[in-house]
């Protein structure tokens, strides 16, 4: 991998943790978590596969969501920037079951950054990137690891039978371990940056 593929790649790492720290606030369970997943520091180098990589249909809105992110300007502007600049590098997915249904497989897709199979491979820690077109919901969910969501575009979330809210844009969602979850999106894509320190259960 070259410098100019690891250049951005260090700059999205310092940027989303900085983005993180600095909008979520003092809750002892977020900071703790933040730790978690950005204490580790020895991550691997990033991978060429030498295959192209892969795109869902979701990916047609990727372009729209840089776009308004990057009008933006400041820390917030120059990460979308980093993520543009590694996108290319990227394969998308819809691999577990849910995501395989008809309104999903169409409208939603992800790709690890960071993670077991990722652009850059971990066994310790999850970073990755979801967009969701507008007026989908990704249904409730959960799994053991906690999880930190940087919002990057308009949408809800949910927890438990809790009513939806709007973090908006740089807002940060935190999920404690297990609890049920979901995001929807309304007249525009959903675009969020989630991360979770692994118990060797895969994200879903």
């Amino acid at each position: 991998m070259t410098d100019n593929k690891r250049q951005p790649l260090g700059a999205f790492m310092d940027l989303l943790s900085a983005e993180i720290r600095s909008r979520m606030g003092n809750e002892p369970a977020r900071e703790a978590a933040h730790q978690r997943i950005f204490g580790n520091t020895a991550l691997e180098a990033p991978q060429a596969s030498g295959e192209r990589p892969q795109r869902q249909p979701a990916c047609r809105h990727l372009p729209a969501c840089f776009a308004e992110l990057e009008t933006i300007g400041g820390n917030l502007g120059k990460l979308a920037a980093a993520l543009r600049e590694i996108e290319p590098h990227l394969s998308w997915n819809n691999q577990s079951e849910r995501r395989k249904s008809a309104v999903l497989a169409e409208n939603y897709a992800d790709s690890f950054i960071v993670g077991p199979g990722g652009f850059v491979p971990s066994g310790q820690i999850e970073i990755g990137v979801s967009v969701m077109a507008p007026h989908t919901t990704y249904p409730d969910h959960r799994h053991p690891p906690e999880e930190l969501y940087l919002v990057l575009s308009q949408g809800e979330w949910r927890q438990n039978a809790e009513a939806w809210h709007e973090p908006g844009v740089g807002g940060v969602v935190y999920n404690p371990p297990d609890i049920v979850h979901a995001m929807r999106a309304d007249a525009k894509p959903l675009f969020a940056i989630w991360c979770l320190p692994l118990d060797n259960t895969p994200h879903s």
